[in-house]
């Protein structure tokens, strides 16, 4: 069996109500000369053309003829051959083929990819639930997620301050966090994702702040650019778990971080850091070290179905995230994972378990998404 095409479809997703563009999913299509075909998902923001090229005019002219089950091979072929190593634009693209040519592998062999990685360590897969319904409050959109059977939300950090000041931010993520806790009581874990915003002091407040919220971790509080400020940040606060790693590729950018203690979670993403293989090496080095997983995956359902195969072979994954972009994200399947009281059993089909329906994927075209955008009060770009 040969790779006989490689292609990259986009599909653009709306922001709860329709008024804006939130994401646009990456699917990658491996047809081979069998027949058997076998997707992936390589979403990025904002670099979405950018890792389309990647994977229809560098990584496909390179792959097209060879076996579609030498994953391994394959995957160091992207990583090795090509000069500039280690960007997301390469990396992202890499990991949506990597994670197709495993489900073309398990369709091939007629088993679900995750017994070709040596089995299902546990039964099922946790979920955490995030605010993605538009129902207007953050407590609103936790208190649904409970009753829809999560027992963990992810929340950010309130409503922006605009010109942005990272002192007046924290008290909005504390009063947004105090709030959240409220609607859902205390049997629901609450985590915090602050994309990095936060100044080294403005951190150790916010931290010292979610002290009565009891969180399972709070994510990214600091800039991302180095480990440093993360690793001040965990020595001085022991009783709150650090996350990070959504922004990192492939093991050799994980291995400072892990070898320095910046973290108590990483958030390796499969669409970015090298796919379903990578992942689990970069968590079989973490686990070393002690260091439990837990998957960045905001993004679509074959980015779901990828994280689903690689947890359940995982021994130190915790909880991975789930983005509930409806209708999109259901309608968009003909066969899927089935997500049941906040928790995921995956199906035996045979590959990742997941077929689209590309006429609906072709439906909704690629939108640009809005940039992220802060201003301090003088002027200038915040150092977040």
């Amino acid at each position: 069996m040969k790779i006989s095409s490689i292609r990259a479809h986009v599909m653009g997703i709306a922001s709860p109500g329709g008024s804006a563009p939130s994401r646009n999913w990456i699917f990658v299509r491996v047809e081979t000369d069998e027949g058997i075909v076998g997707v992936g998902e390589a979403t990025t923001e904002y670099h979405e053309m950018a890792v389309v090229a990647m994977i229809e005019h560098h990584f496909a002219p390179l792959l097209v003829g060879q076996d579609p089950t030498q994953v391994h091979r394959a995957w160091q072929q992207m990583q090795r051959l090509f000069w500039w190593r280690g960007g997301i634009v390469a990396s992202s693209a890499a990991s949506g083929i990597e994670q197709a040519l495993w489900d073309v592998t398990g369709k091939a062999y007629n088993l679900p990819v995750y017994k070709l990685l040596g089995g299902a360590v546990r039964d099922r897969i946790r979920l955490y639930a995030r605010g993605d319904l538009g129902l207007g409050s953050l407590a609103a959109e936790a208190k649904t997620a409970v009753d829809e059977g999560f027992d963990a939300f992810k929340l950010g950090t309130g409503a922006y301050v605009v010109p942005y000041h990272d002192k007046k931010q924290v008290d909005v993520a504390l009063e947004a966090a105090r709030k959240v806790r409220a609607a859902v009581g205390t049997e629901c874990d609450l985590m915090m994702d602050c994309g990095g915003i936060f100044s080294l002091q403005e951190a150790h407040r916010l931290i010292e702040g979610l002290a009565d919220v009891k969180t399972l971790f709070v994510e990214e509080p600091v800039n991302m650019d180095t480990p440093q400020k993360l690793i001040e940040l965990r020595r001085a606060c022991p009783g709150v778990r650090i996350a990070a790693g959504e922004r990192l590729v492939t093991r050799w950018q994980f291995r400072e971080w892990l070898e320095k203690g910046a973290v108590d979670i990483i958030q390796a993403d499969i669409s970015h850091c090298g796919g379903i293989g990578e992942l689990l090496r970069i968590a079989s080095y973490a686990e070393v070290y002690g260091i439990q997983v837990a998957p960045h995956n905001p993004y679509g359902p074959v980015a779901m179905a990828a994280n689903i195969h690689a947890a359940v072979s995982m021994p130190n994954f915790l909880i991975l995230e789930h983005c509930r972009h409806r209708p999109w994200f259901n309608d968009v399947q003909r066969h899927g994972h089935i997500v049941d009281q906040g928790y995921v059993i995956p199906n035996d089909r045979p590959g990742l378990g997941i077929e689209l329906d590309w006429d609906y994927v072709r439906k909704y075209p690629y939108q640009p998404l809005k940039l992220r955008t802060f201003i301090n009060g003088d002027g200038a770009l915040p150092l977040i």
